[in-house]
């Protein structure tokens, strides 16, 4: 192999690892524009609610600091990071950015742009799988909050 074929393998390498990085880089500007916090309280509630039913006798400060230590905001940001990433090019990424920075135009922005029909489509069919993602998330998780909760119960009955 010459050295121009060399040097032009590698900027294609590099090239399409800008792109990469780029399409993570904007899912992950995303999700710091569309303000997860919302989403993470709903979550953390309902896992709360899920876990004090099964540990009646634990107070709620109890269970939602062990389930807060599990299930991290942080998390969350990064399984919504990663499907966007995922499933979504650099440009639609920014379309998307800039709505969530602009929700009283959002729609009109995303619709108003080449292939923006497509865009909402494809969005909405990206719902099904991070919500599956973010329960397989979860669902690692189950096993260390069930263990801290349960040893929380045993010194609770002494």
């Amino acid at each position: 192999m010459n050295i121009i074929t060399k040097w032009t393998l590698a900027a294609l390498c590099a090239a399409l690892l800008a792109g990469c990085g780029s399409s993570q880089d904007k899912a992950e500007e995303l999700v710091k524009a569309t303000h997860v916090d919302a989403q993470y309280s709903m979550i953390l509630q309902a896992s709360i609610a899920g876990y004090a039913s099964k540990y009646g006798d634990l107070p709620k400060d109890q269970i939602k600091k062990v389930v807060e230590k599990h299930l991290t905001k942080e998390m969350l940001m990064e399984t919504f990071a990663e499907v966007y990433a995922k499933n979504f090019d650099a440009d639609e990424l920014q379309l998307m950015i800039d709505a969530s920075k602009h929700p009283e135009t959002a729609m009109q922005k995303i619709m108003g742009s080449k292939d923006g029909m497509k865009l909402a489509q494809k969005a909405m069919s990206v719902q099904g799988e991070l919500q599956s993602d973010m329960v397989k998330a979860f669902q690692a998780h189950d096993e260390d909050i069930t263990g801290a909760l349960d040893d929380l119960q045993k010194e609770a009955r002494g």
